[in-house]
């Protein structure tokens, strides 16, 4: 497994494997995990980049988790303690997002993937095999 975690009472993980096969083929990988699985991946693969997404506020967050009608208030309660202090983990993300209407989120999210590859580290190699080439 490249992570595993406990979340409010479940395990969940991401297999290895089937992430370095879609790394090799060139392909973006999206990880959606929390904090804990987050920071194994980091150790994995520094080179991997971290967004951290956010609610508008937390008084809008337990509202999203009470409109979804399938969790208990103490569970609701569990979950609104365990994001507190997943915000505070935020510093240990590259970019943070704050979901509050999904499309502008996912336009944000889009735009630091574009970013992203464009950065001269991860370019930079096929420049210089192409200078290479003309040696």
């Amino acid at each position: 497994m490249l992570e595993y975690a406990e979340y409010v009472g479940n395990y969940y993980g991401t297999p290895l494997e089937y992430v370095e096969e879609k790394l090799a083929a060139g392909v973006d990988i999206f990880l959606e995990i929390e904090v804990q699985g987050a920071m194994q991946v980091r150790k994995a693969m520094p080179e991997g980049i971290f967004i951290f997404l956010t609610p508008p506020d937390l008084s809008e967050l337990k509202n999203r988790i009470i409109g979804r009608g399938t969790e208990s208030m103490e569970v609701v309660e569990e979950r609104m303690e365990t994001a507190k202090k997943e915000i505070e983990m935020m510093a240990s993300y590259d970019y943070a997002v704050v979901n509050d209407v999904v499309a502008n989120a996912v336009q944000k999210i889009k735009g630091i993937v574009e970013t992203e590859h464009l950065k001269t580290e991860r370019v930079i190699h096929r420049y210089k095999k192409m200078l290479e080439g003309l040696q």
